[in-house]
């Protein structure tokens, strides 16, 4: 069986590659710096990466020394957006003809043909699979955060599918995050709209800036009574009462921001068992340890 192993940088499964038996290893970037990888047959840099050749900023260094890095010989090639002549082994990505072998023109979107490429993966997700493997193994791709990943976690999912379906193996550890999900309908469901959670939830957020606030406030005002040292015996029973007052208030606007925050938690947790996200479990966190604050009374 025709094996490749694609490897990205997800901590949790690209150790896991060290046991692979594929017969060819792809990566991405600048992977040979990493000792978790045994060997690349195949380098993708799919990123415009030659515009920072010239950059004297500090945060662009990395990508400046992989530019230098690429013009080095090498025993393997590198895939690019463009063929680059001084740059050894390059090779221009064939976007065209993987294009026209996965989706011809039949992913259309207002009848507009499409093809989305939406991370390096996908680009090393569809040569496999116009080169004819057999089966392919992901490490190190999970696609887990909030951040980019998020969106690009659409377009590994449709190569994935696409794969599959013209009859190739997919692996992924036993670990991996990438196909976690539960069987909608089979192993969850909705008994409630995840709009309604989210429009609950911003209500929520909302009252708790305002409790957060008053807490803060009353917080402030004791911090000011205890500044103030009465002359007489009449004004210091005053200032007594008042600053009772105000320690009332103070306990209360805290047991607001608590109650508020586990309400808004636990929303967050539905919503999340609501996506059938799996593994979840709810642990209310108290959030005066996260705020700026200080034992006043």
């Amino acid at each position: 069986m025709k094996t490749v192993a694609l490897v990205g940088f997800a901590e949790t499964t690209r150790d896991a590659v060290n046991q692979s038996k594929a017969d060819e290893i792809w990566t991405v970037n600048w992977a040979y710096h990493y000792p978790f990888i045994p060997r690349i047959d195949r380098l993708f840099e799919m990123h415009p990466v030659w515009v920072y050749q010239s950059t004297t900023k500090p945060e662009y260094v990395k990508m400046k020394e992989h530019w230098e890095w690429l013009h080095q010989p090498r025993d393997y090639p590198v895939y690019m957006l463009a063929d680059f002549p001084d740059i050894p082994r390059c090779i221009s990505y064939p976007l065209k003809e993987v294009s026209r072998f996965i989706f011809g023109k039949r992913l259309l979107k207002g009848g507009d043909p499409r093809s989305p490429f939406l991370s390096s993966v996908d680009y090393m997700m569809g040569l496999a699979i116009y080169e004819g493997f057999e089966r392919i193994e992901l490490y190190g791709v999970e696609m887990g955060s909030d951040t980019e990943y998020r969106y690009q976690r659409e377009g590994i999912k449709f190569f994935v599918g696409n794969a599959v379906a013209r009859g190739i193996e997919v692996y992924a550890p036993e670990n991996a995050t990438l196909f976690s999900g539960k069987k909608y309908g089979y192993e969850g469901g909705q008994m409630i709209f995840r709009q309604d959670l989210e429009r609950l939830k911003e209500q929520v957020q909302m009252r708790r800036d305002k409790v957060v606030a008053r807490m803060q406030f009353v917080q402030g005002q004791i911090t000011e009574a205890n500044k103030v040292k009465p002359d007489t015996r009449k004004l210091q029973r005053e200032h007594s009462k008042a600053k009772k007052v105000l320690v009332m208030e103070y306990t209360k606007a805290r047991e607001d921001v608590l109650l508020v925050s586990a309400f808004e938690q636990v929303l967050e947790y539905l919503i999340k068992e609501l996506d059938l996200e799996e593994h979840l479990t709810l642990e209310i966190q108290n959030p005066l340890l996260e705020l700026d604050w200080e034992d006043t009374l």
